[in-house]
């Protein structure tokens, strides 16, 4: 029997105070029996409800889900789609464990959860704010990666890009993707996919830290998804080097030979689908209270590390069978005048690894 999941709502700063709410954690039924809620009191109430895997999550909200409510949605066997504000409604606040793109353990969970108990609200908040102070005073953002001398430039003022935070405390009628901390810009709407649209990044950027592969609601296969992802991982400890010219990748090289089977897989994935060449999102990830979790894990997404840190994105589900991001801590982001916006100067910190999750390894390759 794996360990029980405890969740503690109190210690979840998001949400904010309770101010007579009811606690609801929305849950699949294979887990339910697994979780215990610590309740203080401060709630009016704490419930426990099931989300099978056919059934959508509007629906749940609207049946079964009171009004003031703060939610917890962890749904690691049944896909989730954040709702449309108007289902979510006026008096709930919404918080979405990141669980069912990747494989997700108990044991995962229980990590990830400890880190949104440590995240402060008030911290990101104040991050976020610095970040587009910056940003607003600034004529275009450089990319560098000072140890492989690339530089890439986006002209982040450009009219129609979409910038989506997904950090700092929740209001009433919010919702947040958890453990939170990304800033993130895409060139349109963030849930939308045109393959003629792209972001005016121009230059060379390196790819290499820690992929995440993230599965869509196609058909596929756990197996595939964790074969396709020990290719890419090839990038952490070595280097691929893309050109990137419009916004889309015309280039790859390995920095070094140990690169070699992550351009491989880039290089077949972009002959399979040619949307995979486009840098479809760029995001600051600030969440400073992560551990990065050894393997392919949708929630190591928001890593931090001391000063921020960058991630490439992509293709996007369900447009695309994939959506890659890669965690770059080398990467680090500049204004146009020299200030520095996010990661460690010259790009290089000592990353923090968790200790891979017990009882819960990557699928095996063929």
């Amino acid at each position: 029997m794996s360990p029980v999941i405890v969740v503690d709502p109190d210690r979840l700063q998001q949400f904010g105070a309770p101010q007579g709410a009811v606690f609801c954690l929305v849950t699949n039924p294979e887990l339910a029996g697994r979780i215990e809620i610590v309740r203080s009191g401060a709630y009016k109430d704490h419930v426990i409800v099931p989300m099978g895997q056919d059934e959508a999550f509007e629906d749940v909200l609207r049946e079964r889900i009171p009004e003031p409510a703060h939610v917890l949605a962890i749904s690691p066997h049944a896909f989730f789609a954040s709702p449309r504000p108007e289902d979510l409604g006026p008096r709930r606040k919404l918080m979405a464990m990141a669980c069912n793109s990747t494989p997700t353990s108990t044991e995962t969970v229980r990590h990830f959860l400890r880190v949104m108990e440590r995240t402060s609200a008030a911290e990101q908040g104040t991050f976020s704010d610095t970040f587009f102070d910056h940003l607003e005073a600034a004529d275009h953002l450089v990319y560098r990666d000072d140890r492989r001398g690339t530089r890439a430039v986006l002209r982040h003022l450009d009219d129609g890009l979409e910038w989506n935070q997904q950090a700092g405390p929740l209001d009433w009628g919010e919702q947040q993707i958890v453990p939170s901390g990304e800033i993130s810009v895409l060139p349109v709407e963030i849930t939308e996919f045109h393959e003629d649209m792209r972001l005016p990044l121009e230059g060379e950027i390196v790819l290499s830290g820690y992929p995440i592969l993230h599965n869509g609601t196609p058909s596929y296969t756990r197996r595939d998804q964790a074969r396709v992802h020990g290719r890419l991982a090839a990038m952490t400890g070595n280097a691929v080097v893309a050109r990137v010219e419009g916004g889309a990748i015309t280039a790859l090289r390995a920095d070094t030979p140990g690169a070699r089977p992550a351009v491989d897989m880039l290089e077949a994935m972009f002959a399979v689908d040619s949307r995979y060449r486009i840098v479809w999102e760029i995001g600051h990830a600030l969440n400073t209270s992560l551990d990065l979790l050894p393997g392919n894990h949708a929630m190591n997404e928001v890593y931090g590390g001391t000063e921020g840190c960058l991630h490439w994105g992509l293709g996007l589900t369900p447009y695309t069978q994939y959506h890659l991001d890669i965690i770059a801590p080398g990467t680090t982001v500049y204004t146009d005048t020299g200030t520095r916006v996010l990661g460690v100067d010259g790009g290089y910190t000592e990353d923090r690894l968790a200790t891979a999750a017990p009882g819960s390894p990557e699928p095996a390759a063929p």
